[in-house]
């Protein structure tokens, strides 16, 4: 496997950063950014809902 230089166990930040250049366990990444995604819908829906019931509640 290809190393970077100065991607040794000393070096602060090699173990994310190392696995980010070389490319290894890119499932995982991709699994974590679907996550991300997923959130920041869920999160937009929940503010719509939540505007929406506040402007009903205005009107009445």
């Amino acid at each position: 496997m290809y190393r970077m230089p100065g991607a040794g166990v000393g070096v602060a930040g090699g173990g994310v950063g190392t696995l980010a250049a070389t490319g290894a366990d890119v499932g995982w990444w991709l699994a974590v950014g679907v996550l991300l995604v997923l959130l920041g819908t869920v999160a937009l829906i929940a503010v719509h809902r939540r505007n929406r019931r506040l402007s009903q509640a205005r009107e009445h």
